[in-house]
């Protein structure tokens, strides 16, 4: 028999890693420059202790059943299983410088049947014959030596702790037992048993800390029990001095009855305990999940639940197939998920209203909602892209968002990612991000779970987020499909059959494609006939149902279509038959010819329009002519991101408040559009599908119902400025102390929404889009109005940025703004450079503390902002006030100080501006955002310093030259390594593209310059002539 000493050990060693508190706390720090601290989430279970076990009550109780309350395995398990004067900033009051379910009936079931009374008495046997009570008075005389034994070394047993005297004497029955081995009876060997369970508890209460804790009134109700019953077996020690051997049964069974006290009292103590544990641990859990919707930064929008307590049908535009519908590409995508086709990604391509997002989110809700017992794999995570959603076309969002389900889903992998994860890089390029977030924590969870269930990841329109940022993600999910080993996970991804995802999906070698174009006709007009069936049951074997089949032909979305179409005027069969009959009818169709979604949509507006014309007192009271009305359509199609009829209205007024008729206007066209526009639960306005604004935005397809872009954008350009001239001002949101961080201002968001309104704060941060969308002309209004705007008004507008939480966005903006003014022949130099230091200037605010508490935009950054320009003079002038500050040394101080963690050896800008890239004395390549100083990317590879990099021209390639005597080629998109180009026998010192990027240059201390083919890595060229290092190289400007 192995010593019970050794298995506690091993035992309790398990217990404390499963329970340490590091294993269930999560951490969370800020590393702004202004010190905010780290903070701990914790969490702290409480449980009120049951009833003390009343002498009174039978003497019955459990033998140690191991099992946990709740699902819960128990603390101590028995070894046996085991965040001029207006513009005076004396405004701020203090402007000065700053396996089956357990459940408790179960469980108490479960303790039932594994009941032992220790008192049991034995069933009587007949008069042995002398003989036999020879050999009885021998076991007697033994067993009476174990008990008798005990009871002599029970007064040595002295300690003011009782649970420590206990465990005393839970080792001397343990030495006894062994001295005695098998020569003891069945209740001798219940009592050595209950000591082998009280030994479990030693190590984890040798310190006290549990029982001794203030609260832990289960640990101070074991010590009690405890008390009373080692005070009884005292005098029972006591007692047993002068009791005659006659007396031992009763003695025994004394001592008995206090064992199997001190044994209930353990086990309740274990179940509290446990009970404990597991509200703490589910307690932790929920704060874990809390911390990573926070610290992640997900996409609510994306989710296939979104918004489906309140009405899926009238809120969330995301359908299922029809029953009877799609049944053969719904069966192939669930064998390939269930395991029966080979590889880890499904590729579903189809063209526009096809029904892919349908068929995504079938699939979607039967892993998540219905399952089947059969099925093998659960959704780990979806994410549905809609150019509705401006936050479900940023691709930083995706990874981000499926990291967050799938740890809803897993807690293996919520653990390894709360324990692992490098959650910092959140914000990184997707490649980085799946890395870090993703294949990390998920290797290692799978290498700590036993168990083998596998998990299915959608994604759903990826082209909708356009075509640079869907291919890049793509890029990336790809590569790291194909190069990570992800056992247990699976991709599910539809997109438009874009030649360039085609090529990147072909190179795969484990992946199943399946392309919805090609699907037989018949079968797709067999489900287009089913969903009509379904939604217009009152049509079907009408002349005018066969009509509408015809109509639809093999688009879904035009079958969708038309059945809100007809819904929105009426459910009478006899009237959709007549509106069936206008539509197909060709008095409705234009004389060029269309399809049918054309017809469709000229329809709905049409009748749409000309409904608003029968009511002569609505057109003389809202609208002068159709123009108007198209206004309000073509604006809500056009806007940056899906917005309300409010802004709307306030962006198409000339001046003055948004007046309420023409949001009346707005809202009433909507409605007529029913069949193609809805507003959402924050009343924002979209449309079912992206055709509708293809088609609006298509002259030869709309014809009088088109969309000029280029001329409403430039309308909207001049609303969005003549909206913040009338309202942004000094001190916007009144804040009355500098001496607060806006964080730590309870006040702040009311007075940030009362004085900023929707129509302003579109108008803030949206203007620059809209100007970068006007086509340049040479009769431009906007360079007048920049200039105005930038004399002033531009830092009352970083103020509203600022407190809107978009500070980081007023850099890019305005170089955009820059950009766009450079495109004119004839264009302005001085307003160019106004426009880049008035960027300079608001990057140097948003990138320093100073951004926390919004008044030091004039009290901090303007008063130690450079003092030698025009601009800044004309600034200072209008802020007589603000401090004084000379500064030594540099005239021009620095915009943004970006912390690399060890030594820079090399920078270089992109030819944008957007980011810069750092060779690191960690041998690695790093990439930054040049407006928030934020980590894109780390590059590595390199095994020595890098000394040198540069960007391609086209800003897509990296390249790099180190001490490791290599130049290497990395993706900028991804961060994956393209080529590594050897040759050099010293450091390389100095590397640069060619102007078209074809070619790479790089010198080293070999004395030797170098040319390089960029695609291929072969060496062209190797100059030689020089008597010592190279420290410099560059190609002219021809590349020649």
């Amino acid at each position: 028999m192995s010593h019970p000493q050794k298995k506690r050990k091993n035992l309790f060693s398990s217990i404390k890693e499963r329970f340490r508190p590091g294993t269930h706390e999560q951490e969370t720090s800020s590393n702004r420059e202004t010190g905010t601290s780290a903070s701990v989430v914790t969490a702290q279970a409480s449980l009120t202790p049951p009833i003390a076990p009343n002498e009174s009550e039978s003497e019955e109780t459990s033998g140690g059943s191991s099992k946990g309350f709740l699902g819960v395995r128990p603390l101590f398990k028995s070894r046996s299983k085991s965040p001029d004067q207006r513009n005076d900033t004396s405004s701020y009051r203090d402007s000065a410088t700053p396996q089956r379910s357990v459940t408790p009936a179960s469980a108490a079931h479960d303790d039932a049947s594994t009941k032992t009374s220790l008192t049991s008495p034995a069933i009587p046997k007949a008069r042995p014959t002398a003989p036999e009570r020879s050999a009885v008075m021998d076991t007697v005389k033994v067993a009476f030596n174990f008990t008798q034994t005990l009871m002599k070394k029970v007064p040595d047993l002295v300690d003011a702790n009782p649970v420590k005297m206990a465990f005393g004497l839970a080792k001397v029955v343990i030495e006894i037992k062994d001295a005695v081995k098998s020569n003891m009876d069945a209740v001798d060997l219940r009592i050595a048993s209950t000591a082998d369970q009280l030994l479990l508890m030693d190590e984890a209460l040798a310190d006290g800390s549990m029982y001794n804790k203030e609260g832990n009134k289960w640990a101070q109700q074991f010590k009690g029990v405890l008390e009373d019953k080692l005070a009884k077996l005292r005098r029972l020690s006591e007692e047993s001095r002068v009791r005659k051997i006659a007396d031992h049964e009763k003695e025994k069974q004394q001592i008995a009855v206090i064992f199997e006290k001190v044994n209930a009292a353990r086990i309740q103590f274990e179940l509290g305990t446990g009970i404990a544990v597991f509200r703490m641990v589910d307690a932790i859990h929920g704060e874990l999940r809390e911390s990573l919707w926070r610290r992640l930064d997900v996409s609510r929008n994306a989710d296939h639940k979104y918004n489906l307590a309140d009405g899926e049908d009238k809120k969330l535009k995301r359908d299922v197939c029809t029953p009877g519908t799609r049944v053969r590409i719904l069966a192939d995508i669930v064998g390939w998920a269930n395991g029966k086709l080979p590889g880890g990604l499904y590729w579903l391509f189809g063209p526009a209203g096809s029904g892919k997002s349908t068929i995504a989110c079938t699939i979607t809700r039967r892993f998540e909602l219905t399952c089947d017992p059969d099925d093998t794999i659960v959704l780990g995570g979806n994410f549905f892209s809609s150019r509705e959603f401006p936050e479900t076309r940023n691709i930083s969002y995706i990874v981000r968002t499926i990291v967050y389900h799938l740890a809803l889903k897993c807690k293996a992998f919520a653990d390894a990612l709360h324990r692992i994860g490098e959650l910092d890089a959140m914000d990184q390029e997707p490649g980085v991000q799946l890395d870090k977030l993703l294949a990390k924590p998920w290797n290692a969870s799978k290498s700590e779970s036993t168990k083998s269930r596998c998990y299915l990841v959608i994604i759903d329109a990826l082209d909708e987020m356009g075509p640079n940022d869907g291919l890049r993600f793509l890029k990336s999910l790809l590569r790291f499909i194909d190069k990570t080993p992800l056992s247990g996970l699976k991709f599910f991804v539809t997109s438009r059959e874009e030649p360039d995802l085609v090529d990147l999906v072909n190179s795969l070698e484990q992946k199943h494609v399946y392309r919805l174009q090609n699907v037989e006709k018949e079968e797709v007009k067999a489900d287009i006939t089913t969903y009509l069936k379904a939604n217009l049951s009152g049509l079907d074997g009408s002349d005018e149902f066969e009509s509408l089949r015809t109509y639809a032909g093999d688009l879904f979305i035009c079958a969708a279509t038309v059945v809100r179409y007809l819904e929105s005027y009426s459910r009478t069969p006899a009237l959709q038959k007549r509106q069936v009959l206008k539509l197909v009818s060709n008095s409705v169709i234009p004389s060029r010819a269309m399809n049918s979604m054309d017809q469709l949509y000229s329809q709905i507006l049409t009748e749409a329009f000309s409904f608003i014309n029968e009511d002569p007192e609505l057109l003389a009271e809202y609208l002068s002519n159709l123009h108007t009305l198209l206004s309000n359509l073509h604006t809500l199609l056009s806007t940056v991101v899906r917005t309300r009829p409010s802004i709307v209205s306030g962006l198409l007024i000339d001046k003055g408040d948004p007046d309420s008729a023409s949001t009346e206007v707005v809202d009433h066209v909507v409605r007529l559009l029913h069949p193609v526009l809805y507003t959402d639960n924050d009343g924002n306005i979209l449309s079912y599908h992206k055709s509708f604004s293809d088609f609006i935005f298509d002259e030869k397809r709309s014809g009088k119902f088109y969309c000029d872009q280029p001329a409403l954008h430039r309308r909207l350009t001049e609303s969005c400025f003549r909206t913040m001239n009338s309202h942004l001002k000094f001190n916007i949101a009144n804040i009355p102390s500098s001496f607060v961080f806006d964080s730590n201002n309870p006040s702040l968001k009311g007075e940030v929404a009362k004085s900023i309104p929707p129509s302003l704060a579109y108008s803030c941060q949206n203007w620059s889009q809209h100007l970068d969308s006007t086509e340049v002309t040479t009769t431009e209004p906007f360079p007048r109005m920049l200039s105005d705007f930038l004399r002033v008004r531009v830092l009352f507008w970083i103020e509203a940025m600022n407190l809107l939480g978009s500070p980081n966005r007023c850099d890019p903006m305005l170089r955009m703004a820059r950009r766009w003014i450079t495109k004119a022949t004839n264009y302005d130099p001085i307003l160019a450079q106004q426009l880049l230091e008035s960027a300079s200037f608001a990057l140097y605010f948003s990138a320093s503390p100073a951004s926390l508490s919004t008044p030091h935009l004039y009290i901090s950054a303007l008063a130690t902002w450079a003092k030698t320009s025009d601009l800044y003079r004309h600034w200072r002038a209008q802020f007589l006030k603000i401090p004084d500050f000379n500064i030594r040394g540099s005239l021009n101080p620095a915009l943004m100080k970006i912390k690399v963690g060890s030594d820079v050896l090399a920078v270089g800008f992109s030819s944008d501006g957007t980011r810069i890239v750092s060779g690191s004395g960690d041998e690695s390549v790093q990439v930054w955002d040049a407006s928030t100083g934020e980590m894109l990317k780390k590059l590595e590879g390199h095994t020595g310093l890098v000394l040198s990099v540069a960007f391609s021209r086209d800003g897509t390639r990296i390249v790099s030259g180190s001490v490791d005597k290599s130049v290497r080629v990395w993706d900028a998109s991804t961060g994956e390594m393209l080529k590594q180009l050897e040759g050099h026998t010293e450091s390389v010192q100095s590397v640069a593209f060619s102007s078209d990027g074809t070619q790479i240059v790089s010198g080293s201390i070999d004395e030797s310059v170098r040319v390089w083919d960029a695609s291929t890595g072969e060496m062209l060229k190797k100059l030689e002539g020089h008597t010592n290092s190279v420290s410099s190289v560059a190609f002219s400007g021809d590349g020649t």
